[in-house]
C-alpha cells in the first residue's frame, strides 16, 4: 500500500512548501486539478525536481486528447496522470499509449461514473494502471457526507487493474 497526499493549493510556492512538509511521510504527491489549472504544469516540474524520489501524480482529469495531454504531463515530470472514466475509450487508450512511451502510468478517475466497478473493468482492456474511486469535492463538503460510502466499490474495483 502507498500513502498519497493530494495538494489542492494554488501556487507553485505553496505546493513546494507543503510537499517539503509531507514528503518524508508519503509515497505519492498528487498535484490537484486546481493547482495545475492555476499554476500550469510548471508545478509538476518544480515538485518533481524538489522530490525526485517521489511519485508525482498530475490530476489532469483529461476528457479528450488523451495521448497529447498525458504526453505533455509526462514530459513535465509526472509519473501518473488521470484521465476521466467518462472519457471515450479512445481517449483512455491514447493516454495509456503516452504512458507506455514514457514508462509511466495512467489512473482512470471514476468521478461521476455511476457504475464505477463496471467501468473499472472496462478500463483494464485499454491498459490503465489503476482506477481512482472518489466523490466530487463539492459533494464531500456537504453536511452528512458519508466517508465510508466509497469503500465497497473501491474494494471491488481494485482487482480490475493491472
Amino acid at each position: 500500500m502507498k500513502l498519497q497526499v493530494a495538494m489542492d493549493v494554488l501556487t507553485v510556492e505553496d505546493a513546494l512548501e507543503l510537499a517539503a512538509k509531507v514528503a518524508e511521510f508519503v509515497d505519492i504527491i498528487e498535484l490537484g486539478t486546481p493547482l495545475i489549472k492555476a499554476a500550469g504544469l510548471s508545478a509538476v516540474t518544480a515538485v518533481k525536481a524538489a522530490h525526485p524520489g517521489k511519485i508525482v501524480f498530475a490530476d489532469m482529469k483529461t476528457m479528450d486528447a488523451g495521448e497529447l495531454e498525458a504526453d505533455i504531463a509526462f514530459k513535465a515530470g509526472a509519473d501518473l496522470v488521470t484521465v476521466l472514466g467518462t472519457a471515450d475509450d479512445s481517449t483512455i487508450a491514447g493516454a495509456v499509449k503516452a504512458a507506455q512511451a514514457h514508462n509511466k502510468g495512467i489512473v482512470v478517475d471514476l468521478i461521476g461514473v455511476a457504475a464505477n466497478v463496471c467501468r473499472a473493468e472496462e478500463d483494464r482492456a485499454p491498459g490503465a494502471k489503476c482506477g481512482e474511486v472518489h466523490d466530487r469535492r463539492d459533494n464531500q463538503a456537504q453536511p452528512g457526507f458519508p466517508l465510508n460510502g466509497q469503500r465497497r466499490p473501491r474494494g471491488e474495483a481494485r482487482g480490475a487493474f493491472v
